[in-house]
């Protein structure tokens, strides 16, 4: 009797275990097949994201190429806008240099107001500041000009009406008096010695000094300096 009931235990649960074998395997392999499913998925998405970035790096290069292909283009104009800067300022440093050259010679002529006047405003109008520092001195001259020369013109004067120079006796030390006092004027201590100077006024007091020591009361009544200006 037991031999029956086992065997029929075996019949019975035979079956159920092959059925429940193969549905594990059934499920199993559903499970293999979904998670195929999603990774073939993720390996595509990954694979279109791989594509748009690559399509994107290959268009930031692009733009890199261009805008370096930019940047050499600028880099060249700026290079031609230098030199073309570069010879212009040469120009103007050449233009500023004839202008001091002209200023100056206005130093060299009988002051006049309106030639002096007009010199101090090309002076003014020059573009290079290193120049107008290196001339300084020539503004400084031109400004002082009137007042040097209105100096130098009363003393001239002053000896053009003594008539003591007349005395045949005392004359011509009155006259060497006048060298003394060209001396003792502003120009001549402050300029006349100096390196830049005004060359009209310097050759008007050689001139003076000249005449002055020539000059004998016995030949001549009056000292004529004023006319030395013309």
């Amino acid at each position: 009797m037991k031999k029956y009931f086992i065997v029929f235990i075996i019949v019975v649960t035979y079956p159920l275990g092959i059925y429940a074998q193969g549905k594990d395997s059934l499920e199993s392999t559903k499970k293999a097949i979904t998670e195929q499913h999603y990774e073939v998925q993720r390996i595509d998405s990954l694979q279109k994201e791989i594509s748009r970035l690559v399509g994107q790096i290959a268009k930031y290069k692009q733009t890199v190429d261009t805008l370096n292909s930019q940047l050499y283009d600028y880099e060249q104009t700026i290079k031609d806008q230098n030199k073309k800067i570069k010879k212009l300022n040469h120009y103007l440093l050449f233009a500023d240099t004839i202008v001091a050259r002209l200023s100056n010679d206005c130093l060299r002529k009988k002051y006049d107001l309106a030639n002096v006047n007009q010199a101090i405003r090309n002076f003014e109008q020059m573009y290079s500041s290193e120049l107008k520092n290196k001339f300084g001195r020539l503004k400084y001259l031109l400004n002082e000009y009137e007042i040097y020369t209105q100096e130098l013109v009363s003393i001239l004067l002053e000896a053009q009406n003594d008539k003591s120079l007349g005395n045949p006796f005392t004359g011509q030390k009155q006259a060497q008096s006048y060298i003394d006092k060209i001396k003792n004027t502003r120009y001549y201590q402050d300029v006349y010695n100096d390196d830049w100077t005004i060359p009209y006024l310097n050759n008007l007091i050689d001139k003076c000094f000249e005449t002055i020591k020539s000059f004998n009361p016995k030949e001549s009544k009056e000292l004529h300096l004023i006319e030395l200006m013309n």
